[in-house]
């Protein structure tokens, strides 16, 4: 039991400047809780409260991550002296913009704001990555990422159930909630420009004179385990892609559930449970590598799609919730931090963006893969193939994983 707790909870020496950051980290993640929480209804207000088809709603889904692109555009000019800047600008006039809902309640209205917030925070994710590169070791990264993210899942999940109940007492609150979302994001973001500065910054962060896609095709051309690794992360999102675009429309037509049932599998199930395992994983990446969380994490999320391949009460799609926290709180942490295991220090913004921006690559097709099968074979065919894609790339992982074992993986020096 003592070393249960202790891989769930270690003892930290955390340095001075690393406590600081953490202060800072976990303030700036409770603002993000109550942004998630508030968002994550926001396909279900277009199909349940505006009646959006299955077009709008995979459309949705698509333009928020295919926006994701623009990342390696924008990261070559973030270095270790401006990326607060970037955050800064990235929160006001990003997230912030959720409160002109207000005025336009209307479904491809909100579809172009949500585009446009996905579209500043590509630019804002490889700035938080030079940040956590600069602030915390390697031996202390992952755990503190695990643990400001706890606090951040149990305001999300709190904010998400509370978010339900008013929206079952008037659904035509919902631009309200928006509103409060996009308040509570740029908070959030500006919490991140007042992290400490290092004052013996690690890796040499110089502003790049070729030109910005330039590092997307050299990297993956010459770094063949982030190549593999890319290839496997590009699998899973497909699978990711094509259940998280039909939930919606699942739970709405097949499981009819309410505002507050739909709250409880959107945004209070999984963060709770991911909250259990968060610590587990990140302590993982820091023994290991970001190889073997992935692989993990990927086959436990396999349960979440293939459980809804055979749901058709609201228990069942509960329990799909369940493995849905299990498999992304490895997937989270891989996520946000798998650039930190391949690059060399001063590589992390350059590693982090081609990841984002495959993400968007990705968004331009999977989303609609996903409504095509369902139209044409129905939801289980669609959801079946999701868990299939899942499996797949957990065992590529794998392979991955010894392969990285015997060789010397990725860049590497992470002093």
């Amino acid at each position: 039991m003592t070393g249960f707790l202790n891989l769930w909870w270690p003892q930290l020496g955390l340095t001075e400047l690393e406590r600081r950051t953490f202060r800072r980290h976990l303030t700036a993640v409770l603002f993000e809780g109550a942004y998630q929480g508030s968002i994550v209804m926001a396909a279900y207000v277009l199909r349940k409260g505006l009646n959006a088809s299955d077009f709008q709603v995979a459309l949705l889904f698509s333009l928020q991550m295919a926006i994701f692109m623009f990342s390696s555009l924008v990261a070559s000019y973030i270095t270790r002296d401006n990326h607060r800047t970037f955050i800064l600008l990235t929160g006001l006039f990003g997230r912030l913009s959720l409160v002109t809902v207000l005025f336009l309640p209307e479904s491809y209205f909100i579809i172009g704001i949500l585009t446009w917030v996905s579209l500043n925070h590509s630019i804002f994710i490889p700035s938080l990555n030079v940040m956590f590169r600069l602030n915390y070791r390697k031996e202390t990264r992952g755990v503190c990422y695990a643990r400001a993210q706890m606090a951040m899942l149990a305001i999300s999940s709190t904010t998400a159930f509370l978010v339900g109940k008013v929206l079952n007492w008037r659904a035509d609150l919902f631009p309200l909630v928006f509103a409060a979302a996009g308040i509570f994001g740029c908070a959030t973001y500006l919490t991140y420009v007042t992290v400490p500065r290092p004052v013996h910054p690690l890796g040499k962060f110089i502003r790049p004179k070729r030109p910005p896609y330039h590092d997307f095709f050299s990297v993956l051309k010459n770094d063949r385990f982030f190549r593999w690794y890319e290839g496997n992360f590009f699998l899973y999102g497909i699978a990711f892609m094509i259940t998280f675009a039909m939930v919606p429309i699942f739970v709405n037509d097949i499981i009819q559930a309410d505002w507050s049932q739909a709250s409880r599998m959107f945004g209070t199930i999984h963060p709770l449970v991911m909250i259990l395992f968060l610590p587990i994983y990140g302590r993982l990446l820091d023994r290991t590598s970001v190889v073997p969380v992935a692989s993990i994490a990927f086959f436990c999320l396999s349960f979440w799609p293939l459980i809804l391949s055979m749901a058709s009460t609201l228990n069942a799609a509960y329990a799909a919730y369940f493995f849905m926290g299990l498999g992304m709180a490895g997937v989270d942490v891989a996520w946000m931090l798998g650039a930190h295991t391949f690059a060399d220090p001063d590589r992390i913004q350059v590693y982090s963006a081609i990841h984002v921006t495959l993400v968007g690559i990705r968004a331009l097709f999977a989303p609609f893969l996903g409504l095509f099968i369902k139209r044409n074979f129905g939801f289980s065919a669609a959801f079946g193939i999701a868990a299939g894609l899942l499996i797949l790339a957990s065992v590529l992982m794998f392979v991955l994983g010894r392969r990285c074992e015997r060789e010397r993986c990725g860049g590497r020096i992470d002093e």
